[in-house]
């Protein structure tokens, strides 16, 4: 596979370690990678989180698409200072910053949620709060 999907739940230890799904890093390992990137939301209560894939679209939109000083420009320049590079042990952890965690209000557990290209890191509690109000948005409409 080459896209994140799914959603799991993993303990963060006393060390703030926590371990990247078996399934994630199958996908880096597609991509003959264990160096992922992690980054404050713009716009969500989590953080976002990919590969060098995910990156280079970011940068190649910076520069083909986003018109200089736009608000696009801002948000692609705010992922970009904010990203910051990781890569996991033999068993898949990694040590998820207090600034990273402190963002997303992530304590002793953490929630990998897949989105394509990319996956999201929550606080379990807060994900399934935001889920069930997408899927009312969804029953409504």
């Amino acid at each position: 596979m080459k896209y994140f999907v799914g959603s799991y739940e993993n303990k963060v230890d006393i060390k703030s370690r926590v371990s990247l799904p078996s399934h994630f890093r199958d996908v880096l390992n597609i991509k003959k990678s264990n160096i992922f990137y992690i980054f404050p939301s713009p716009n969500k209560d989590c953080l976002e989180a990919g590969g060098q894939d995910l990156i280079d679209f970011i940068i190649h939109s910076i520069e083909e698409n986003a018109p200089m000083f736009s608000n696009e420009e801002e948000t692609f320049n705010y992922i970009i200072a904010n990203a910051r590079p990781f890569s996991f042990d033999s068993t898949g952890r990694f040590v998820l910053p207090e600034e990273f965690s402190s963002f997303a209000k992530i304590s002793t557990s953490a929630m990998f949620v897949g989105s394509g290209r990319r996956f999201q890191i929550w606080n379990p509690d807060n994900y399934k709060t935001k889920n069930q109000d997408s899927r009312k948005n969804f029953a409504e409409k």
